[in-house]
């Protein structure tokens, strides 16, 4: 466990929990300088952040999410790009190791490619990225003021999640999680998760796409997705699959 006056994020966590525009804009407001006069009060941050103007800016040591500034977003109590500017350039002060981006797309399907059974250590790194991944998404009776933070939450899991699945072996233990994930997505749908931005049901397709790489580097596993592959109750996402070769539940 890291110690409380030091970051407890990585770039890697900012980059996954916040929109892509918004991590640009924040890692270039970062590598011209804009952050200064950094100050370190053990459990909390601050420094000052220069944009159209300079602007006082706190990030919380434990999460870059809990702060403020004197921005306007800010003082909508959101999370703006001075705050994640702040966050980025406390990982590079303190926690250098630890600055490295995630390089391929966050929000599109990948397959590692490796063609072989996944070991209990894999399964069990992956299911435990995506029962984080879940804890995110979940239903939302908030105040209107507090949706955008809830649809950061949504985006945070659905990265969570895609990321586990396309970084494990293909192979049928692989697909089946897969198909698992889909079903336990469909139900949080159907039981109040308010996806009326389409984050989730976008992740969902990107693992059904996940399933097309799958075959596409192993084409055994064709009859067994289909096999597993349910229809799903919230809406056609299974109907993606097949994309990348014929259709598969024909």
């Amino acid at each position: 466990m890291n110690p409380v006056g030091i970051p407890q994020f990585t770039v890697a966590d900012i980059q996954i929990a916040v929109g892509d525009h918004e991590f640009k804009k924040a890692m270039a407001l970062h590598q011209k300088g804009a952050v200064k006069n950094i100050k370190d009060d053990f459990l909390s941050f601050g420094a000052i952040v220069t944009g159209t103007q300079d602007y006082n800016v706190h990030v919380c040591a434990e999460a870059y999410n809990r702060g403020d500034c004197n921005c306007y977003i800010g003082q909508k109590e959101e999370l703006c790009k001075h705050m994640i500017a702040l966050a980025i350039a406390l990982v590079y002060k303190y926690r250098p190791n630890d600055t490295k981006p995630i390089e391929h797309p966050l929000d599109q399907a990948v397959c590692s490619g490796d063609v072989r059974d996944i070991t209990k250590d894999e399964l069990a790194t992956a299911k435990e990225k995506i029962r984080e991944g879940m804890s995110f998404i979940k239903g939302y009776n908030g105040p209107s003021s507090k949706w955008f933070q809830y649809q950061d939450s949504l985006i945070r899991g659905s990265r969570l999640i895609l990321l586990a699945l396309s970084s494990i072996p293909v192979c049928e233990t692989s697909a089946l999680l897969c198909i698992n994930t889909l079903k336990r997505l469909d139900k949080k749908i159907l039981n109040g998760v308010d996806d009326s931005d389409g984050t989730v049901g976008e992740m969902m397709r990107e693992i059904v796409e996940v399933l097309n790489l799958f075959v596409s580097f192993d084409n055994t596993l064709k009859d067994f997705i289909v096999k597993k592959l349910p229809k799903g109750e919230s809406f056609d996402w299974e109907s993606g699959f097949g994309s990348l070769g014929g259709n598969f539940l024909s």
